[in-house]
């Protein structure tokens, strides 16, 4: 390495680029050479020309519309309070109707005596018991 900053992080191939193209720069003609360099100077004065106005003109602007719409979005109000989440809440809500004792019964069968299910189950647990150990 030479020391120099644009060759300390380059890669071998960045390198052998460079160097190739370096060398077949300097055997070209001193005229044609010349005339590179200054169209080089010149794209380079335009580009700079042309650059800082447009920058001078609608960067500020566009800095003053983010702010101006920042504001608008923080301090106008939307005329309506916080958003409540509905799937949020509904949870709440479900387990305070299930363990409501007095709800109305959502399966419309008002009709059903669970108790005696209840005691029809145990009757066959009991009787199939007994019928095994007979």
């Amino acid at each position: 390495m030479t020391g120099d900053p644009v060759e300390d992080g380059s890669s071998e191939f960045e390198r052998r680029a460079r160097a190739l193209l370096t060398q077949s720069a300097e055997q070209l003609p001193g005229a044609v050479r010349s005339r590179l360099t200054q169209a080089r100077y010149a794209a380079v004065a335009a580009r700079s020309a042309h650059a800082p106005s447009f920058a001078r003109r609608w960067v500020p602007a566009g800095a003053a519309v983010a702010a101006a719409l920042a504001l608008l979005v923080l301090y106008v109000p939307h005329g309506r309070g916080l958003a409540e989440n509905p799937v949020a809440n509904a949870g709440l809500e479900d387990m305070e109707l299930l363990t409501d004792n007095d709800a109305v019964p959502l399966n419309g069968d008002q009709d059903i005596d669970y108790d005696f299910y209840e005691w029809a189950a145990n009757e066959a647990d009991g009787a199939s018991a007994s019928a095994v150990g007979s």
